[in-house]
C-alpha cells in the first residue's frame, strides 16, 4: 500500500465552503491506516496557518506543517539558494509573512531588489507593477509562485489569478519567471525530501490535468485525477502523455482501494485494452 499521499485542496477535498461528500471520512480512514498526507496548493495568498485553519474548519484535521503553499515553497527556495535575497513582492500579507519567517528581506521598492516574487495580489496597483518591472529590468531574478490565470470565486465563476499578474510582468519585461507552483514539481520534491521517500512511494491526487497531474507525472509518482473539480473524464482521455493521469476516480472516496491495489492499478495500465486510453478506472 502506498503510504504517502499529496493532495490538492479545492476540487478534491471541498468546493467553496463545503466539504465534498465522503472526503472527511476518507481522510480519516487514510490516517487510521497510517498514510501520511500533505496538502499542496498553488494558493499563494494565504500563510500555511491560514490554509490549515480553513481545512480544520471544514472538518479535516490539519496542522500548518501539513500544508505546502506556493508562497512557502518560494520562501524555502530563496532561503536555500539566495539567503541574502532582497525581495520585492507582488503579493499578499500572507506571502510576506512566509518570506519573513524564512529570513528573507522584503523591500518596499525596486531599489536594491535582487529578486521579484509575484503571485496573487488583490490590492495590486500600477505603481506596484512598475516597481516589479523596474527591478526585473535592472537584473532582479523573477520568481512566480504559480501561473494560475484564474481561480474560482463561486460555483460557476472565476476571477483573475496570480498568473494574470505574472503574465503582465512577463509581457512588459520579456523575462520568463522561475515557477514554484504546479505544474512544476518543486513542491513535490520538497515534500518527498521532508518525508525521506522517493517518487515511487508517493501518490498525488488532484482535480486539474494541467497542474496537479502534470506535476505528478513530471516528478514520476502515481497521478490520480478525481472528477469532483475542474478536469473531466473526456479531457483525461484526450490528454497527452504529460497530463495523462495514471488513475481516474469519480471522487476521493475511491482512493483507499486504489492505494491498497497499486499492483492491480499498474497491471490495468499495462493491459492492451486500456493502453489506448492510458487510464485505470476505479
Amino acid at each position: 500500500m502506498i503510504q504517502h499521499v499529496v493532495m490538492d485542496m479545492d476540487g478534491v477535498l471541498y468546493r467553496g465552503d463545503h466539504p465534498l461528500p465522503g472526503a472527511v471520512d476518507t481522510l480519516n480512514a487514510l490516517w487510521t491506516r497510517g498514510v501520511r498526507v500533505a496538502f499542496l496548493t498553488n494558493n499563494a495568498s494565504r500563510h500555511r496557518e491560514e490554509l490549515a485553519a480553513r481545512l480544520s474548519r471544514l472538518g479535516f484535521a490539519c496542522a500548518a506543517g501539513d500544508v505546502w503553499g506556493s508562497a512557502y515553497i518560494a520562501a524555502l527556495y530563496l532561503s536555500h539558494h539566495a539567503p541574502g535575497a532582497r525581495v520585492f513582492l507582488v503579493g499578499t500579507a500572507g506571502m510576506r509573512r512566509e518570506m519573513e519567517e524564512a529570513g528573507i528581506a522584503v523591500v518596499p521598492t525596486h531599489e536594491g531588489a535582487t529578486h521579484v516574487v509575484a503571485g496573487l495580489d488583490m490590492t495590486i496597483t500600477y505603481e506596484k507593477l512598475s516597481h516589479a518591472h523596474y527591478a526585473i529590468c535592472n537584473g532582479a531574478a523573477f520568481i512566480a509562485t504559480n501561473l494560475d490565470a484564474t481561480f474560482p470565486d463561486g460555483p460557476t465563476t472565476t476571477t483573475p489569478g496570480g498568473g494574470a499578474l505574472v503574465a503582465a510582468l512577463t509581457t512588459s519585461t520579456g523575462v520568463t519567471p522561475l515557477v514554484m507552483g504546479k505544474p512544476e514539481p518543486a513542491g513535490l520534491s520538497l515534500i518527498a525530501a521532508s518525508w525521506g521517500v522517493t517518487a515511487d512511494d508517493m501518490a498525488v491526487v488532484g482535480d486539474r490535468l494541467d497542474t496537479d497531474i502534470a506535476a505528478a507525472n513530471a516528478f514520476g509518482c502515481l497521478s490520480v485525477l478525481v472528477l469532483t473539480g475542474v478536469s473531466t473524464r473526456a479531457e483525461a482521455e484526450r490528454a497527452g502523455a504529460a497530463e495523462k493521469p495514471g488513475v481516474v476516480l469519480e471522487s476521493l472516496v475511491d482512493l483507499p482501494a486504489v492505494l491498497e491495489g497499486r499492483c492491480r492499478a499498474n497491471s490495468a495500465l499495462d493491459d492492451p485494452n486500456q493502453a489506448q486510453g492510458g487510464l485505470s478506472i476505479a
